[in-house]
């Protein structure tokens, strides 16, 4: 896992938070009964605030051990416990002690019909896995993958999100405080969309644009269509 992500708190401390912010911790062992609720708003509030920041894809690698006589492995990255998008891999690499060769995409059905073993030299998509060839004939191979990473799986009470964990909880707060009609989710929902606006702006501090073809203005709109507010349901 990467670092920016490691400082986020986990799903299990959000949910612990968030209970105890809408005071069910005085219920005791009872408040659990809540954690699959409490747990959707938090998922939710992870989907909204990642599609809303879009934040910036991460470049991610991994390597996947090969087996001799195994041609077909999972796109997964076992150290991240994460599943890799195959539309969304950049490069595949063969690493074979201190060489790393670069394997072309496609295998036909006549490269199918040889059978024999040997270092693979392409590799494919089949039935969701990885499928190589020639067929490994040793072990001690490398599969190095680099892909673009997806939103997080945030499901696992280890799991982290992938954007503010503040804004992550600030938008399930809002959620449950207007579910359970608490007469303060308004202001709450005004933190949240205080945080969020000062979330965009620290987003395109560091950033350059360039123009490209003539000038555009672009303007912002906030109130109604900007701004987030939530109804009691």
């Amino acid at each position: 896992m990467n670092g920016l992500i490691q400082r986020h708190r986990t799903l299990g401390e959000l949910l612990a938070e968030l209970k105890a912010r809408l005071g069910f911790v005085a219920q005791g062992p009872a408040s659990n009964n809540n954690n699959p609720l409490m747990i959707s708003f938090l998922q939710e509030a992870h989907e909204y605030v990642y599609d809303q920041l879009n934040p910036t894809p991460m470049r991610k690698k991994t390597v996947i051990s090969l087996e001799q006589g195994s041609y077909l492995y999972d796109w997964h990255n076992d150290t991240e416990d994460e599943n890799i998008d195959p539309g969304l891999v950049r490069s595949v690499w063969l690493i074979d002690g201190k060489m790393r060769i670069p394997l072309s995409q496609g295998i036909s059905e006549k490269d199918r019909e040889d059978e024999g073993r040997a270092m693979p030299e392409k590799y494919d998509t089949l039935n969701g896995q990885i499928e190589l060839w020639p067929v490994p004939d040793k072990s001690g191979y490398g599969l190095l993958v680099e892909y673009i990473a997806c939103r997080p799986r945030f499901a696992r009470s280890s799991d982290r999100p992938g954007v503010s964990d503040r804004l992550v909880l600030l938008y399930a707060l809002v959620s449950a405080k207007a579910h359970f009609r608490h007469p303060d989710s308004q202001s709450v929902a005004a933190l949240f969309n205080a945080q969020m606006r000062r979330e965009r702006v620290r987003q395109h501090e560091n950033r350059r644009y360039f123009i490209n073809g003539g000038y555009r203005s672009e303007r912002t709109v906030t109130g109604e269509g900007g701004d987030y507010r939530f109804m009691a349901g």
